[in-house]
């Protein structure tokens, strides 16, 4: 896998958080469940990602 250049995680408006999404240098974006996201052992840690918030649907 590339190496990652933009995670962020996704957040409900409830503050919870949805997924958090791994991008790589091409542009691909991967979402993962946050226990996945630690799991894999992804840095940084999750709780220092930036906050967007979820589309509303």
């Amino acid at each position: 896998m590339e190496p990652e250049c933009g995670i962020r995680r996704v957040i409900l408006s409830d503050g919870a958080i949805k997924h958090v999404v791994v991008e790589d240098a091409m542009g691909n974006e991967r979402p993962l469940a946050a226990k996945d996201y630690i799991s894999e052992g992804i840095q940084p840690p999750l709780e220092t990602l930036p906050e967007v918030p979820a589309q509303e649907e």
